[in-house]
């Protein structure tokens, strides 16, 4: 969980367990009823946009009353409280977190803590080169790695979103748990089966150089192959402007 010593209580630790899966329930629920839609846009931020809004909804189907607060989308880390500086790390911005307060923690500078999340496409390489199943692991679980970004700092658990856009559901699981041997982060395993046209369960966990080590990810992926996609126009190219020497020479 989070906080520091004496640690949680068998009542707080429950309270925790409770929160968690909440969490993660409201984002389950978020993602199938973005694959509602009747079409998708291809871009991983235009997804968590619409990711924001579908757990909107989630919301309010499953807490009416407020109980769990909201998540935020695309805001500062926490400051490190074990810090007596500002951390570069502190300007990293998760795609979401969902902050609480650890009744659990002995200090108040450890009371506030955020439950992590980040979102990544998953498939074939893209036409510009893009590697977007070594982006997940590189550009997304890294982030809870390294002390560079400390996604889910001062807690043990955390999450990523994948958006599978194209590929066999076996053969993107074989290429990320490949990238993640190259950056010795332990592989991943799939809960279950694989839902195809729906949200897969996968989870590991590694150790880390920062609070909490052993750390817990959890993955959710979101089948969208079948969903039609919103193609991005094509960038219109800038047309070069013309110096002024070279117009004084014509003149």
């Amino acid at each position: 969980m989070s906080g520091s010593a004496p640690g949680p209580s068998l009542i707080q630790r429950q309270l925790w367990l409770t929160r968690r899966a909440h969490y993660i329930a409201v984002f389950e629920r978020a993602l199938e009823l973005l694959r509602q839609r009747s079409d998708l846009p291809v871009s991983e931020r235009k997804l968590v946009r619409l990711v924001h809004f579908t757990a909107v909804t989630a919301r309010r189907e499953m807490d009416p009353n407020g109980l769990y607060e909201r998540p935020v989308f695309e805001t500062q880390n926490l400051p490190d409280p074990e810090s007596d500086e500002m951390d570069p790390f502190e300007d990293k911005r998760p795609d979401i977190q969902w902050f609480h307060d650890d009744e659990s923690a002995a200090d108040d500078r450890h009371r506030e803590k955020s439950f992590a999340i980040e979102c990544k496409r998953l498939g074939s390489r893209t036409a510009s080169g893009w590697d977007l199943n070594e982006q997940y692991v590189t550009g997304g679980v890294r982030r809870f790695c390294s002390p560079v970004w400390r996604y889910g700092n001062h807690m043990s658990e955390g999450m990523m979103i994948g958006f599978i856009q194209d590929m066999e559901l076996p053969a993107v699981l074989d290429v990320v748990n490949a990238h993640l041997a190259n950056e010795s982060v332990g592989s991943l395993t799939l809960e279950a089966e694989f839902v195809e046209d729906g949200v897969s369960r996968l989870e590991h966990e590694f150790v880390r150089t920062f609070p909490h080590s052993p750390f817990r990810l959890l993955h959710r992926w979101l089948d969208t192959r079948a969903v039609p996609k919103i193609m991005e126009p094509a960038p219109i190219p800038k047309r070069r402007k013309r110096s002024k020497r070279i117009q004084k020479k014509k003149s």
